[in-house]
């Protein structure tokens, strides 16, 4: 069996020019490589390099500049980056280039240059290397548009999760989280020595089932969707409409005190009270039964809640249409 001997060659030991190395790199780099005398005048250019302005043989950009191939404004940027190079010695490393061709088609470009230096290590001109990286910024932009349209998507869906599809107003989850944070927010305010207020309107439709068992279903939606609409059109923007039940809504009202909120659900109960609710049965209206509670009425949201509800059933017990 032979002996088996490791060796290891150096250029010299190869033989190798440094011809055949440049030449290797200049005609088969994907990169485009290039450089440029202290004019920004070609004076080598790889193939890749000549390709990308369209020439097949790279002689013939020899003597030329970006201004033979570029727009405008890609050439002048070029020209004043080279010039600084020159000037300073200092490469750009990475830049990413945008290029705009004249059919409108965009070419993106991770681009880097360095100055060119003689044999006595003077500047006498610069030379650089690009890679084509459209696929590349084509991709991260349909993420970026893909992400978009995933924050629209998560953005519509935290409103329909907020909002009831029949009535269009607050659902029941959010009606006990606005109550909470306002009454956490008067609470840290009161605490500072700030004494401000709101109050919580909670009403039913009257002989709502015969509504359903008479009507149907469909007016008794048309009937949520009524209210609905007179609720949002006699509140401030400020303030928050919930359908918190079947047939059971709310209105948080910031700032006014009890008697200031009975004056908003005095307004809204005859507003309920005179309007038809459906051309077809003019007869067809409704009433409500109301009850109003204040922040300072409870140690705690829920007692607040607790507080408008047992005056709402006051109300129905007294005869219904009226405010407790």
């Amino acid at each position: 069996m032979g002996k088996y001997k490791n060796e290891f060659f150096t250029v010299d030991e190869l033989k190798v020019n440094d011809i055949l190395f440049a030449n290797t790199i200049l005609n088969n780099s994907q990169d485009t490589i290039y450089f440029k005398d202290l004019n920004s005048t070609f004076i080598l250019s790889s193939k890749a390099h000549a390709s990308l302005f369209g020439v097949e043989n790279p002689k013939e950009v020899i003597g030329k500049n970006d201004f033979d191939y570029f727009p405008e404004y890609f050439a002048k940027d070029a020209y004043k980056d080279e010039q600084n190079i020159i000037a300073t010695g200092v490469p750009i490393i990475g830049r990413i280039e945008k290029l705009v061709r004249p059919d409108g088609s965009v070419t993106w470009l991770s681009a880097s240059k360095y100055p060119l230096y003689d044999s006595k290590g003077e500047i006498v001109g610069t030379w650089g290397t690009s890679r084509d990286i459209t696929l590349l910024k084509n991709a991260e932009e349909e993420l970026k548009n893909l992400n978009s349209q995933l924050e629209e998507a998560n953005r519509q869906l935290t409103i329909l999760s907020a909002i009831d599809s029949l009535s269009g107003l607050y659902n029941h989850r959010q009606f006990y989280e606005k109550i909470d944070n306002a009454y956490n927010l008067y609470t840290r305010q009161k605490e500072k020595g700030c004494y401000s207020n709101f109050s919580i309107i909670l009403f039913d439709i009257d002989d709502f089932k015969n509504i359903n068992d008479t009507y149907g279903h469909l007016m008794g939606d048309f009937a949520i969707r009524h209210v609905a609409e007179i609720m949002i059109d006699n509140t401030r923007s400020i303030d928050s409409c919930f359908r918190y039940g079947g047939d059971e809504f709310a209105i948080l009202l910031f700032d006014p005190d009890l008697g200031g909120a009975k004056n908003v659900a005095e307004k809204i109960r005859k507003k309920i009270e005179k309007a038809s609710i459906s051309s077809k049965h003019p007869e067809l209206r409704l009433t409500v039964s109301i009850g109003i509670s204040s922040f300072n009425e409870g140690e705690k949201a829920a007692e607040i809640i607790k507080k408008a509800d047992e005056r709402l059933y006051q109300s129905k017990n007294k005869g219904k249409n009226m405010i407790s």
